[in-house]
Protein backbone atom coordinates (compact mmCIF):
# COMPACT_ATOMS: atom_id res chain seq x y z
CA UNK A 1 0.00 0.00 0.00
CA UNK A 2 2.87 2.33 0.91
CA UNK A 3 4.53 1.42 -2.41
CA UNK A 4 1.41 2.35 -4.35
CA UNK A 5 1.14 5.66 -2.50
CA UNK A 6 4.78 6.43 -3.22
CA UNK A 7 4.37 5.62 -6.96
CA UNK A 8 1.28 7.85 -7.17
CA UNK A 9 3.15 10.66 -5.41
CA UNK A 10 6.11 10.37 -7.83
CA UNK A 11 3.80 10.37 -10.87
CA UNK A 12 1.98 13.45 -9.60
CA UNK A 13 5.29 15.23 -8.99
CA UNK A 14 6.54 14.41 -12.50
CA UNK A 15 3.26 15.58 -14.05
CA UNK A 16 3.45 18.83 -12.11
CA UNK A 17 7.04 19.39 -13.25
CA UNK A 18 6.13 18.76 -16.91
CA UNK A 19 3.20 21.19 -16.75
CA UNK A 20 5.41 23.81 -15.12
CA UNK A 21 8.09 23.43 -17.80
CA UNK A 22 5.50 23.62 -20.58
CA UNK A 23 3.96 26.79 -19.17
CA UNK A 24 7.41 28.32 -18.76
CA UNK A 25 8.23 27.51 -22.38
CA UNK A 26 4.89 28.94 -23.56
CA UNK A 27 5.57 32.16 -21.63
CA UNK A 28 9.07 32.41 -23.09
CA UNK A 29 7.83 31.78 -26.62
CA UNK A 30 5.02 34.34 -26.15
CA UNK A 31 7.48 36.92 -24.83
CA UNK A 32 9.81 36.39 -27.79
CA UNK A 33 6.86 36.58 -30.21
CA UNK A 34 5.66 39.85 -28.66
CA UNK A 35 9.16 41.34 -28.82
CA UNK A 36 9.50 40.37 -32.47
CA UNK A 37 6.07 41.83 -33.25
CA UNK A 38 6.94 45.12 -31.49
CA UNK A 39 10.26 45.37 -33.34
CA UNK A 40 8.52 44.69 -36.66
CA UNK A 41 5.90 47.38 -35.94
CA UNK A 42 8.66 49.86 -35.02
CA UNK A 43 10.49 49.10 -38.27
CA UNK A 44 7.28 49.65 -40.26
CA UNK A 45 6.65 53.03 -38.57
CA UNK A 46 10.24 54.15 -39.26
CA UNK A 47 9.99 52.96 -42.86
CA UNK A 48 6.63 54.68 -43.47
CA UNK A 49 8.01 58.13 -42.55
CA UNK A 50 4.66 59.47 -41.37
CA UNK A 51 4.29 63.24 -42.09
CA UNK A 52 4.94 65.68 -39.25
CA UNK A 53 2.60 68.63 -38.69
CA UNK A 54 3.87 72.17 -38.14
CA UNK A 55 2.83 75.81 -37.78
CA UNK A 56 4.76 78.93 -38.82
CA UNK A 57 3.95 82.61 -38.28
CA UNK A 58 5.54 85.67 -39.87
CA UNK A 59 4.77 89.35 -40.43
CA UNK A 60 5.48 90.63 -43.94
CA UNK A 61 5.26 94.09 -45.46
CA UNK A 62 5.30 95.50 -48.96
CA UNK A 63 8.70 96.47 -50.33
CA UNK A 64 8.38 100.13 -51.31
CA UNK A 65 8.44 100.71 -55.05
CA UNK A 66 8.00 97.03 -55.88
CA UNK A 67 4.43 97.20 -57.22
CA UNK A 68 3.55 97.22 -60.92
CA UNK A 69 -0.22 97.29 -61.58
CA UNK A 70 -2.14 96.97 -64.83
CA UNK A 71 -5.63 98.33 -65.44
CA UNK A 72 -7.66 95.46 -66.93
CA UNK A 73 -10.42 97.14 -68.92
CA UNK A 74 -12.99 98.48 -66.50
CA UNK A 75 -12.83 100.98 -63.65
CA UNK A 76 -12.63 98.35 -60.89
CA UNK A 77 -10.55 95.56 -62.43
CA UNK A 78 -6.77 95.48 -61.89
CA UNK A 79 -3.87 93.07 -61.96
CA UNK A 80 -0.75 93.47 -59.86
CA UNK A 81 1.82 91.78 -62.08
CA UNK A 82 4.70 92.45 -59.72
CA UNK A 83 4.84 92.92 -55.96
CA UNK A 84 7.41 91.94 -53.34
CA UNK A 85 6.65 91.37 -49.67
CA UNK A 86 9.41 90.73 -47.13
CA UNK A 87 9.87 90.03 -43.43
CA UNK A 88 13.25 91.66 -42.67
CA UNK A 89 12.76 93.76 -39.52
CA UNK A 90 11.82 97.35 -40.38
CA UNK A 91 10.61 99.47 -37.47
CA UNK A 92 7.45 97.84 -36.10
CA UNK A 93 7.12 95.66 -39.19
CA UNK A 94 8.55 92.29 -40.16
CA UNK A 95 10.56 89.81 -38.12
CA UNK A 96 11.82 86.27 -38.60
CA UNK A 97 9.56 83.23 -38.91
CA UNK A 98 8.45 81.57 -35.68
CA UNK A 99 7.92 77.84 -36.27
CA UNK A 100 8.22 74.38 -34.76
CA UNK A 101 9.75 73.22 -38.07
CA UNK A 102 13.51 73.92 -37.82
CA UNK A 103 13.77 74.42 -41.60
CA UNK A 104 11.66 77.60 -41.28
CA UNK A 105 12.25 78.80 -37.74
CA UNK A 106 14.35 81.96 -37.48
CA UNK A 107 14.43 82.48 -41.27
CA UNK A 108 13.14 85.41 -43.34
CA UNK A 109 10.63 85.57 -46.17
CA UNK A 110 10.74 87.16 -49.62
CA UNK A 111 7.33 86.79 -51.25
CA UNK A 112 6.56 87.66 -54.88
CA UNK A 113 2.87 88.18 -55.70
CA UNK A 114 0.66 88.34 -58.74
CA UNK A 115 -2.85 89.48 -57.76
CA UNK A 116 -5.86 89.67 -60.08
CA UNK A 117 -8.52 91.71 -58.27
CA UNK A 118 -11.46 94.09 -58.26
CA UNK A 119 -11.20 97.23 -56.14
CA UNK A 120 -14.11 99.54 -55.36
CA UNK A 121 -12.53 103.00 -54.99
CA UNK A 122 -15.51 104.32 -53.00
CA UNK A 123 -15.71 101.62 -50.30
CA UNK A 124 -12.19 100.20 -50.52
CA UNK A 125 -13.63 96.70 -50.99
CA UNK A 126 -11.19 94.31 -52.66
CA UNK A 127 -11.52 90.71 -53.89
CA UNK A 128 -9.77 88.43 -56.33
CA UNK A 129 -7.12 85.75 -56.71
CA UNK A 130 -3.57 85.72 -55.40
CA UNK A 131 -0.56 83.73 -56.61
CA UNK A 132 2.71 83.74 -54.66
CA UNK A 133 6.23 82.38 -54.83
CA UNK A 134 7.60 82.36 -51.28
CA UNK A 135 11.36 82.18 -50.79
CA UNK A 136 12.66 81.30 -47.32
CA UNK A 137 16.16 82.69 -46.75
CA UNK A 138 18.72 82.30 -43.96
CA UNK A 139 20.97 84.92 -42.33
CA UNK A 140 23.44 84.64 -45.22
CA UNK A 141 20.60 85.36 -47.70
CA UNK A 142 20.83 81.82 -49.04
CA UNK A 143 17.51 80.39 -50.23
CA UNK A 144 16.74 77.32 -48.11
CA UNK A 145 13.22 76.62 -49.44
CA UNK A 146 10.80 77.77 -52.14
CA UNK A 147 7.02 77.47 -51.73
CA UNK A 148 4.34 78.10 -54.32
CA UNK A 149 0.92 79.28 -53.10
CA UNK A 150 -2.39 79.99 -54.85
CA UNK A 151 -5.68 81.22 -53.46
CA UNK A 152 -8.00 84.14 -52.87
CA UNK A 153 -8.04 87.61 -51.35
CA UNK A 154 -11.25 89.08 -49.96
CA UNK A 155 -12.08 92.08 -47.78
CA UNK A 156 -11.11 95.73 -48.01
CA UNK A 157 -8.08 98.00 -47.88
CA UNK A 158 -8.66 98.11 -44.10
CA UNK A 159 -8.00 94.39 -43.99
CA UNK A 160 -8.31 91.63 -46.59
CA UNK A 161 -8.24 87.95 -45.76
CA UNK A 162 -5.74 85.97 -47.83
CA UNK A 163 -6.33 82.20 -48.02
CA UNK A 164 -4.05 79.99 -50.12
CA UNK A 165 -2.94 76.40 -50.55
CA UNK A 166 0.83 75.88 -50.85
CA UNK A 167 3.29 73.19 -51.89
CA UNK A 168 7.03 73.00 -51.34
CA UNK A 169 8.85 73.22 -54.67
CA UNK A 170 12.50 73.25 -53.60
CA UNK A 171 14.60 72.58 -50.51
CA UNK A 172 18.30 73.18 -50.86
CA UNK A 173 20.31 70.03 -50.16
CA UNK A 174 17.33 67.93 -49.01
CA UNK A 175 14.48 65.85 -50.39
CA UNK A 176 11.35 66.98 -48.56
CA UNK A 177 7.66 66.69 -49.36
CA UNK A 178 5.51 69.40 -47.77
CA UNK A 179 2.14 71.05 -48.36
CA UNK A 180 -0.57 72.91 -46.50
CA UNK A 181 -2.41 76.21 -46.15
CA UNK A 182 -1.43 79.82 -45.57
CA UNK A 183 -3.75 82.55 -44.35
CA UNK A 184 -3.70 85.98 -42.81
CA UNK A 185 -5.04 89.51 -42.84
CA UNK A 186 -3.27 92.06 -45.05
CA UNK A 187 -3.85 95.78 -44.47
CA UNK A 188 -3.19 98.79 -46.69
CA UNK A 189 -4.88 101.56 -44.70
CA UNK A 190 -6.49 102.65 -41.43
CA UNK A 191 -9.56 104.83 -41.05
CA UNK A 192 -8.91 108.37 -39.83
CA UNK A 193 -12.02 109.52 -37.95
CA UNK A 194 -10.85 113.14 -37.89
CA UNK A 195 -10.79 113.40 -41.67
CA UNK A 196 -13.36 110.58 -42.12
CA UNK A 197 -11.19 109.02 -44.79
CA UNK A 198 -8.70 106.23 -45.39
CA UNK A 199 -5.15 106.93 -44.29
CA UNK A 200 -2.57 104.78 -46.03
CA UNK A 201 0.15 102.96 -44.08
CA UNK A 202 2.96 100.63 -45.08
CA UNK A 203 0.96 97.63 -46.37
CA UNK A 204 1.57 94.63 -44.12
CA UNK A 205 0.05 91.46 -42.73
CA UNK A 206 0.71 88.53 -40.44
CA UNK A 207 0.49 85.14 -42.14
CA UNK A 208 0.18 81.71 -40.56
CA UNK A 209 1.50 78.72 -42.48
CA UNK A 210 0.23 75.26 -41.51
CA UNK A 211 0.87 71.89 -43.07
CA UNK A 212 2.85 68.66 -42.99
CA UNK A 213 6.30 67.57 -44.14
CA UNK A 214 8.23 64.32 -44.48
Amino acid sequence: MQKKSFVVFVLLALLSLLISCDMSMDSSVLSRSMSASTAETSRKVEKSGAPASFTATVNVYQQLGSVVTEHKGNSNHYKTVEETLQSFAYGPYGGTITSDWPLLDGKNVIMNNVTNYNLDPASGAISGSNHSVIQVVDDAMQVVAVLQANGTIDGSLLGAQIAMNWTLKEVMGKKVNARGKVGGLFTWAVFNYETMSLEYILPNGTFTLTGTYN
